[in-house]
């Protein structure tokens, strides 16, 4: 299948252009003052290092074929590229192709001294991968709205455990060092950003949640205090649960994010009021402990920017603060979402990840601000993609893994960001702490145990690490 009506914008090129160099890592300064992004007529971006001898080159040609969407090329390492590195990444995987790519071939081939170029349109597939285009106007949808797993590209090729995008980073680098041995390489270390969606508390009270948490979760007195607290208006045992939630992560080191609800009653939605003393109490209790706390839009907010906008509200109020992130209620979420939480003013937004499978569904584990396709530019809104879910890994009609498999997961997940140098992102549910899932997350809190948490707040478009 073609996608010949599709045009690769100059301007999304050069955001392609952009985030590669930041992934290779070259940041703002670089760009500035080192290497300079240049753009043909005709779509061709080059790479100059105007500091090192002879001005070497890199040149991204633009594809002149039309790109298919059913053709995905696998591309090598140069040969003489360290046996450490085919390890992690054995190859690239290069999606919308053309009819006349060579698989097999070396992403970089050197046509001169001081001189690469590029063997596919990498520049074409990042802007179409990290924007997301597959899922624009996408009619193929779960019961939710939902784009599924299995209906992606990555799916069907294999490759949605692979940050693809990512890994060009690390091909350019290898490039440009190979061209000014001088260019300081990246560090590249493994972060993490822990958070929690907080979707049900035992406010209103529900016989239903109730029961869940008696029978299902195993948690007894969870259960007595939900009930309890429905009787004289005492703390719930399921709100008490963002704060042992919150220790389980500290002990560790982790910076847990909280994500409250201002939703009304729904059939998906608990309908708490944020601005429950009780609740208060709770959100005061991480101020003091310096924890992030933001939004989590409910079940209708999707597609219908009046009604995120209420919501986003109702929370900044009872939180204090204008500037906030957060994730969308049952991860309900398509490309344009990105510019609804834009016109908000919201800080971020990590819904981009799949309720069914973990992995990369952008192609990237690192934070960046997107490309937004329809309005042809790139967001004012950072886009941390979310890796990892809970419910993920433990329910049968996701993943269904043991908890030993589980943590098998969480863990080549994690030598597959902090390979490229970027950010796991988890999310665990207040409510997800008893039965099954305390099988599970133990180890894989555990695992996550003194790894650096992400600041979100010091990224910026431009910068040389998520």
């Amino acid at each position: 299948m073609g996608i010949d009506g599709v045009r690769i914008s100059p301007e999304a090129r050069l955001f392609a252009a952009e985030e590669l160099c930041r992934r290779a890592g070259l940041g703002e300064h670089d760009l500035i003052h080192r290497c300079h992004l240049h753009q043909s007529p005709e779509g061709h971006v080059s790479l100059q290092n105007v500091c090192a001898p002879g001005s070497p080159r890199i040149d991204f040609p633009a594809a002149t074929g039309a790109l298919r969407s059913d053709l995905v090329v696998r591309k090598s390492w140069p040969k003489d590229t360290p046996a450490a590195i085919h390890d992690t990444v054995p190859d690239f995987i290069v999606p919308y192709c053309r009819n006349d790519s060579v698989p097999g071939q070396p992403l970089f081939l050197q046509t001169a001294p001081g001189e690469f170029r590029c063997t596919e349109d990498i520049l074409a597939s990042t802007a179409l991968v990290l924007s997301r285009f597959e899922e624009i106007d996408a009619t193929g949808r779960d019961s939710h709205a939902r784009f599924p797993s299995a209906q992606s590209i990555a799916f069907r090729d294999h490759y949605l455990d692979r940050p693809i995008v990512d890994e060009y980073g690390l091909a350019l680098q290898q490039v440009l060092q190979a061209l000014d041995p001088g260019l300081p390489a990246p560090v590249r270390c493994l972060r993490v950003k822990l958070s929690h969606d907080i979707d049900e508390i035992g406010i209103p009270f529900s016989l239903r949640d109730l029961a869940v948490q008696l029978f299902a979760r195993r948690r007894t007195s969870t259960a007595l205090r939900d009930l309890l607290s429905s009787i004289g208006g005492s703390t719930p045992g399921s709100l008490d649960q963002v704060i042992e939630i919150c220790r389980l992560a500290g002990e560790r080191g982790l910076r847990p994010a909280l994500y409250w609800k201002a939703s009304p009653p729904s059939p998906f939605d608990s309908g708490y009021d944020i601005a429950d003393p009780r609740i208060s109490r709770v959100m005061d209790w991480a101020f003091c402990r310096n924890i992030e706390m933001g939004v989590h839009p409910g079940y209708q907010t999707f597609l219908s920017p009046t009604e995120l906008r209420n919501e986003v509200e109702r929370c900044r109020k009872a939180l204090g603060t204008e500037c906030i992130g957060g994730r969308q209620h049952y991860l309900r979420w398509s490309p344009e979402t990105w510019a609804h939480w834009e016109q908000c003013g919201l800080a971020y937004d990590s819904s981009v990840g799949y309720a069914d499978r973990a992995g990369f569904r952008a192609g990237t584990c690192w934070p960046y601000f997107p490309w937004l396709w329809k309005q042809n530019r790139r967001a004012a809104l950072l886009e941390i993609p979310l890796i990892l879910m809970d419910r993920t890994l433990v329910s049968r009609q996701y993943m269904g893994k043991t908890p030993e498999e589980a943590l098998a997961t969480a863990r080549d997940l994690m030598r597959k960001c902090e390979a490229v140098g970027g950010v796991i992102t988890l999310l665990w549910h207040n409510n997800c702490l008893g039965h099954p899932f305390s099988a599970y997350y133990p180890a894989i809190f555990d695992a996550l145990s003194g790894v650096a948490n992400y600041d979100w707040e010091s990224s910026r478009p431009g910068q040389a690490a998520p």
